[in-house]
C-alpha cells in the first residue's frame, strides 16, 4: 500500500526540473498532491546514469513495478532524475534487500551491481548500508517487543550488539564501496544518498500502526541518524557528494497523522512498510536535483 498521496497525479512525461520544484514545494507547503508543471529540465547534461542501491532507492512498495525479484518501481527517486535528465543511457540496479556485498555478488538472480558501472558513467547514485545493519531484521525484533511492551528499550537491549557489529564492517566496507565506483567509473558524479529518518525522535506520538516500545523507537531514530553520519563522512573522506534526504522529510515519519506522514507505517505490513511513500520519493529526487545542479 502506498500511503498519502495518489502517485497517478502526477504525469511522468512532464517529471522536468520545473516539476520536482514545484511539486515538492506542493508538498512540503499544503501536503496536497504535486500537479504536474512543465518547465526547462537537464536533458542532455548527463549521459550516462547508474542507480545503486537497495529498497530505499529501488521504489519498494510504490507502484509500477519494472521488477519484481527486486521490487524496483518507476517511482523511485531515481527514476525522477532519469526523468529530468533524461541520459541516454540509464541503468537502474537498484534491489531491495541489498548491502553493500551486492555490489560485488549477486542478489539472488541479479548480477553484482557494480556490473553496471562504464568508463562512460558520468553519473552514480548510491543509498546503502542499511541491510548490513539487519535493519529488516532489527524492526521484527523491536515489533514482538513492542506488542508485549511500549516502555523501555526491549528492542535496543536485544539488538545492540548486532547493530554494533554491523557499524563495524560498515567502516571499511563503505570506503571500499566508493573506491571501487571511482575505479570503474573515473569521470563519474558520484552522489552518495542519505536515508529519510522513518522514525521521529520521541516514541510517544506512535500510535496502533507503529507497535514499538517508546525508548527502542528513539533509538532507531539515533540509529538511523549515526547511519546517515557514516555515509556523509566516508563521502567527505572520498572526495564525493552527500545528499542529505532526513532534514526535508523530517515531521513527515511514520508515526504521523496519514495526511501528514511520507513514510509507510509498519501495520498493516506491506512491501512498502518503514519506506517512501511516492511522494517521499519525489522529495528525495528533488533534494538529489538540487545537489546535481550546484
Amino acid at each position: 500500500m502506498v500511503h498519502s498521496r495518489p502517485f497517478s497525479t502526477v504525469r511522468r512525461g512532464v517529471a522536468t526540473a520545473a516539476a520536482l520544484t514545484a511539486a515538492t514545494a506542493s508538498l512540503l507547503t499544503s501536503g496536497a498532491a504535486p500537479a504536474a508543471a512543465a518547465g526547462a529540465s537537464g536533458q542532455g547534461s548527463v549521459k550516462h546514469y547508474v542507480a545503486l542501491g537497495d529498497s530505499y532507492a529501488a521504489g519498494t512498495g510504490l507502484s509500477q513495478q519494472t521488477n519484481a525479484e527486486c521490487r524496483r518501481s518507476k517511482g523511485s527517486y531515481p527514476s525522477w532524475i532519469a526523468e529530468t535528465y533524461k541520459p541516454a543511457v540509464f541503468k537502474d540496479v537498484t534491489c531491495g534487500g541489498a548491502t553493500t556485498r551486492s555490489l560485488w555478488n549477486k542478489e539472488g538472480s541479479a548480477a553484482p551491481q557494480v556490473d553496471a558501472l562504464t568508463q562512460d558513467t558520468d553519473l552514480v547514485t548510491v543509498t546503502l548500508g542499511g541491510n548490513d545493519l539487519g535493519f529488516s531484521d532489527v524492526l521484527t525484533t523491536c515489533v514482538l517487543a513492542g506488542l508485549t511492551t511500549r516502555e523501555g528499550t526491549p528492542c535496543r537491549d536485544k539488538a545492540v550488539k548486532d547493530v554494533d557489529a554491523g557499524f563495524a564492517r560498515l567502516n571499511t566496507r563503505l570506503p571500499d564501496m566508493i573506491t571501487d565506483i571511482k575505479r570503474r567509473s573515473p569521470k563519474a558524479r558520484v552522489v552518495v544518498v542519505g536515508y529519510p529518518n522513518p522514525f521521529p525522535a520521541d516514541g510517544s506520538t506512535c500510535g496502533s500502526s507503529v507497535p514499538l516500545a517508546k525508548g527502542d523507537v528513539t533509538w532507531l531514530h539515533q540509529t538511523t541518524n549515526r547511519l546517515n553520519i557514516m555515509l556523509e563522512l566516508t563521502a567527505f573522506m572520498k572526495q564525493v557528494e552527500f545528499v542529505d534526504t532526513s532534514s526535508v522529510l523530517r515531521g513527515r515519519d511514520m508515526c504521523r497523522p496519514s495526511s501528514e506522514r511520507l513514510i509507510n507505517p509498519l501495520l498493516p505490513q506491506t512491501p512498502g512498510s518503514a519506506h517512501p511513500d511516492a511522494s517521499g520519493h519525489l522529495i528525495m529526487a528533488h533534494e538529489v536535483y538540487k545537489r546535481l545542479e550546484k
